[in-house]
């Protein structure tokens, strides 16, 4: 099990405007991506040179990762229920809609929202090359991640898609989680849409 250095550990935002300082660990969170969800996962996604990557990953996306130089343990995509490119807004609206085959009709349980306060949390990894010590440690990064976003974007909202099994795991990090919609089998796992809550210094970020 690979064992993390406390000191050396750090959490990074991504953006389309830091890339001239993130472009290479964006490549390398992909890489990381490409490994947890193709190779371990056995996913069907999107992919080119041990790279994974969709029609979400656009500007409009925010990219978080937990990592030790360029040695990528955790991270997680946030997009705004506004967004549009081409054809697609976001995933769990797009599913609604119909336009993902592989997700059901019914994966929310109300209309998907279209508000510049909420965002879809998706893409939510963490190693399972680490010990379960150090897989909590990036857990609880990623949920300081979520309350670092939320007051950096004036984000109100977070809607997310994960596994179940996941989602159990979050509870553990300080986040709360509720469901958002029916469970779901997809990639041989048990998925479920979310409302997310984040505990920020007393105050809360949550799905309405």
């Amino acid at each position: 099990m690979k064992q993390l250095a406390r000191h050396l550990m750090q959490s990074t935002d991504i953006t389309f405007d830091n890339f001239g300082e993130t472009g290479t660990l964006f490549t390398e969170l992909l890489r990381a991506r490409y490994h947890h969800f193709i190779e371990t996962r056995g996913w069907d996604l999107p992919n080119t040179r041990g790279l994974e990557f969709d029609q979400y990953d656009t500007p409009e996306s925010i990219y978080c990762t937990v990592h030790e130089g360029l040695d990528v343990y955790g991270g997680f995509r946030v997009t705004p229920t506004t967004a549009h490119c081409v054809n697609a807004s976001y995933m769990l609206r797009d599913a609604q809609l119909g336009l993902l085959p592989n997700l059901p009709l019914s994966i929310l349980d109300e209309p998907a929202p279209q508000d510049p306060a909420v965002w879809e949390v998706s893409r939510v990894f963490v190693s399972d090359s680490l010990s379960s010590h150090n897989r909590m440690r990036v857990r609880k990064e990623l949920g300081e991640s979520f309350a670092r976003l939320a007051r950096t974007w004036n984000i109100n909202a977070f809607l997310c898609l994960t596994s179940v099994t996941a989602a159990l795991l979050t509870r553990r990090s300080g986040l709360q989680i509720s469901p958002a919609g029916p469970r779901f089998e997809a990639g041989g796992e048990t998925c479920q849409a979310y409302h997310l809550i984040v505990n920020s210094g007393g105050s809360q970020s949550q799905v309405a």
